[in-house]
């Protein structure tokens, strides 16, 4: 729990908390801008919030940098933390020794998380706490949208909160999990069919390409059979190894034809390197007869002339050539030499060899195809399974909480007012929630509604505190307001409220916020002993 803030700049420089109601206290006849709003903040800045800084920047302009002492007790030990608003992300976490270390927020936050025993799948500190700690300025308020931390907050973050702080996501997030691992399975595989190591082959392919696999497996079978004629071991010549010297050997034979064919174009260059005979000229006049002889020769002269700058280059790649057509049929010939073996002699059947490890190279492909593509449908109806399952146990998780919200608001409401007043009720879908007055969607029952939904939460829940500003009450009618006060007093966590005007509340009230008050503020007692409203 908070047991106590300090800070030199307040009107009570220390404030001092209980374990249950903490009430702030304002004058009698609800004198405005006294720094009520500004130190509830300011508890919120002990709680590791960020939004003093941002929503007051007034005090500080004012007031000058503010830096606060929180003393947390937790199983009766003392801890005690320096934070400013100079340096807001670092916390002073201080020790009876003196030897004071410097954390981050984050480290204070992990710490309070601890403190305070929130479960190992509870949302972050400042998320559990942050919807229900309703000041002035943070725009958490709103009686319509309760569950709300700001405006524009997306319900998938509403909604996995709710299911943390209730404790039913573990159920879904091990789910979450499994379908995460799934999805992951499933882009690996898409990645095959993707990147074009493997096609992608509808419902009618993949039975083409089975009736393919199994015509194949029979033919494999075929040659085997006559293999074993020569008494070879199967297992021996298909294996990885001479399967990958069949493929190297297909490669290498690709290779040596290409080098081939740029030999030959080579070796014609160079014969067309010798005069043309005028004879074979008159022949191509006997056939077109308006030919221009004389400009063939030119050409054909251009040409030579060119052939022999060139000779010299074109001789030297012909050599390379022939050394690499050499090299290539001395590579293939090692292949054929350590696949011979496998025959043991030179009688075996080579040919046989040589189509088996063929076939079999289609044979692993045509699997390779299959066993994917049929992974690929498997995995995709187990992604959508799975989400299907998530869903239905989400929807069974949020109707649970809606349940147990329903029926603990009803109970509240009923202790607030007399006649059977009308109930709020909440609705937790998939994609949305809806908050609903129902008959009386008046400003103070509304708001009532929000405490008794705020209250369910607490009570059901281990949310470790509320603050709740004065906004909340101010038109709540006074005989609700007197029964929500007594309930702030009955919760064993603490509760920090700000209230004004004591003076129209009954003695019960009275003596117990009296009983309860951390800090009273007028307009002669102001939070920061100086007022800036005012128009000088």
């Amino acid at each position: 729990m908070l047991n106590s803030l300090e800070c030199t700049q307040l009107i009570q420089s220390k404030l001092i908390f209980n374990d249950s109601l903490n009430v702030l206290l304002g004058s009698d006849d609800g004198t405005n801008s006294i720094g009520k709003s500004s130190i509830l903040m300011l508890i919120d800045f002990a709680f590791g919030g960020e939004d003093f800084c941002k929503l007051c920047f007034d005090v500080i302009e004012n007031v000058g940098e503010i830096e606060i002492k929180a003393e947390f007790v937790f199983n009766e030990i003392s801890y005690k933390f320096l934070r400013n608003t100079t340096e807001p992300s670092k916390v002073i976490f201080c020790h009876i020794d003196g030897d004071d270390s410097i954390k981050t927020i984050e480290e204070f936050r992990s710490f309070l998380s601890t403190g305070y025993s929130l479960p190992l799948n509870y949302p972050s500190f400042r998320s559990t706490v942050n919807p229900y700690f309703r000041i002035w300025g943070k725009d958490n308020y709103n009686p319509n949208r309760p569950l709300h931390s700001y405006p524009n907050e997306r319900y998938l973050q509403i909604r996995t909160h709710l299911l943390k702080i209730f404790e039913y996501y573990t159920v879904v997030d091990d789910l979450e999990k499994n379908k995460t691992k799934i999805e992951n399975k499933k882009k690996t595989i898409q990645g095959m069919f993707t990147e074009g190591f493997l096609p992608k082959l509808n419902k009618k392919e993949l039975n083409l390409t089975k009736h393919e696999l199994n015509l194949l497996s029979v033919k494999l079978e075929e040659i085997k059979n006559e293999i074993e004629i020569y008494a070879l071991s199967i297992n021996e010549i298909v294996n990885s190894n001479n399967l990958n010297l069949k493929k190297e050997k297909t490669e290498l034979e690709n290779q040596l034809f290409h080098k081939k064919s740029q030999l030959i174009r080579i070796e014609n260059n160079l014969k067309f390197g010798s005069y043309a005979n005028t004879k074979n000229f008159e022949k191509l006049s006997s056939f077109f007869p308006n030919i221009n002889e004389n400009r063939l020769l030119e050409i054909e002269k251009f040409h030579i002339g060119i052939t022999k700058i060139l000779k010299n280059e074109i001789l030297s790649e012909k050599n390379k050539l022939n050394e690499n057509i050499a090299h290539l049929e001395d590579s293939i010939q090692k292949i054929d030499e350590q696949l011979k073996k496998v025959l043991k002699n030179s009688d075996k059947p080579i040919m046989l060899v040589d189509t088996l490890l063929e076939l079999s190279i289609q044979e692993k492909r045509l699997k390779d195809i299959v066993s994917y593509t049929e992974l690929k449908v498997t995995v995709d109806s187990t992604v959508t399974n799975l989400k299907s399952e998530i869903d239905k146990k989400v929807i069974e998780c949020l109707r649970g909480i809606q349940t147990l919200l329903n029926n603990a608001m009803a109970l509240y409401i009923d202790s607030f007012y007399e006649d059977h007043p009308a109930h709020p009720t909440i609705k937790l879908s998939e994609t949305n929630y809806e908050f609903s007055h129902n008959e009386d969607s008046g400003t103070g029952k509304s708001y009532a509604n929000l405490i008794a939904l705020d209250f369910s939460i607490f009570e059901q829940t281990k949310l470790p505190a509320l603050i709740h500003d004065l906004i909340l009450f101010k038109n709540i009618e006074t005989h609700a307001f007197e029964k929500i006060f007594e309930t702030y007093a009955k919760f064993n966590k603490q509760s920090f409220i700000a209230v004004d005007e004591l003076k129209k509340y009954n003695d019960d009230v009275i003596e117990l916020a009296k009983e309860k008050v951390f800090l009273e503020l007028s307009a002669e007692r102001l939070a920061f002993k100086k007022s800036w409203k005012r128009v000088k």
